[in-house]
């Protein structure tokens, strides 16, 4: 009888035992797969975009700087004229055209803008009036961490304050040490200070972009910078904006050209609007998923 040397039986012992590892581990990874592929998407979209009315006829060319994107009694997407500031806060250095105001109260507005550092820099700035606009507060710094060299042409800021939470979002496009990308920073301490900015995508193309929220749901719309077909995606909070989900989906998916994104959000029902090439604005509805979904 011939007795299997020791080199033998530990070669059989290891092909033995990699294979039942292989036969235990397979079923998991099949698993997995399922679920990754089985994954809905955070948003289910309902129908297509439609077309919307401006308040002011003719007005499409200035509709995302003075209008804002709402629902309707009705639920269906419209678009609001936001009501200007008696005056804005006196800033010899702000870059024009780059102010931009939202309303938590008909007393208490905030505003944010550029604000030009040198010939290629530019800082984001913001104030807070109490009165209605009639006077600002102190200008405080949002994110003065620009390294480019677009000075002054680059997107103007969004800003929107929540009724619900009291906090103060804002987004834009800046060349931040790490890459130049779109960006969002919030205050919960009435525009006393805001808090370190968070990266929402990073890409070379000074991109437009656009915030809303309900309470603890925040929603970055934003033109993608990475994309040569113009396309408008999302970024979402569950937390107050502390913390972004992963996923920037397409909101604009079929629709050709588009830029200058506008968002509302009423809970769980999100609304993303954009400007086409005929400068008419549009906009689709969607709801967002629970998290069990």
């Amino acid at each position: 009888m011939k007795i299997p040397d020791r080199l033998a039986l530990r070669f059989h012992a290891r092909r033995s035992l990699k294979s039942a590892m292989l036969k235990a581990v397979m079923p998991y990874s099949a698993i997995a797969l399922v679920v990754v592929a089985c994954e809905k998407p955070p948003v289910e979209w309902k129908g297509a975009a439609q077309q919307l009315a401006m308040p002011v006829p003719g007005d499409e060319g200035s509709a995302s700087a003075d209008a804002q994107l709402v629902f309707g009694a009705d639920g269906s997407p419209a678009l609001a004229t936001i009501a200007p500031a008696p005056t804005m806060p006196a800033d010899s250095a702000a870059c024009p055209g780059s102010f931009r105001v939202s309303a938590l109260s008909k007393t208490e507005i905030y505003s944010t803008w550029w604000r030009q550092r040198d010939s290629s820099h530019a800082s984001l700035v913001a104030s807070r009036s109490d009165d209605g606009g009639a006077t600002w507060t102190k200008t405080v710094p949002v994110d003065t961490t620009d390294r480019g060299a677009l000075a002054c042409a680059r997107p103007a800021p969004s800003i929107f304050a929540d009724s619900t939470s009291g906090y103060v979002h804002v987004t834009y496009f800046l060349h931040s040490p790490a890459g130049p990308g779109v960006f969002f920073a919030h205050s919960m301490e009435r525009g006393e200070l805001y808090h370190s900015p968070v990266p929402i995508v990073y890409g070379e193309r000074p991109s437009a972009s656009a915030v809303s929220s309900a309470d603890s749901v925040v929603v970055v719309a934003f033109e993608d910078p990475n994309t040569q077909q113009p396309k408008i995606a999302i970024a979402m909070s569950r937390t107050w904006g502390h913390i972004f989900s992963r996923e920037r989906p397409d909101a604009s998916e079929g629709a050709a050209a588009v830029e200058r994104p506008l968002v509302a959000v009423k809970f769980p029902q999100i609304a993303i609007g954009w400007r086409g090439q005929d400068k008419s604005i549009a906009a689709r509805v969607g709801t967002l998923r629970s998290r069990t979904n």
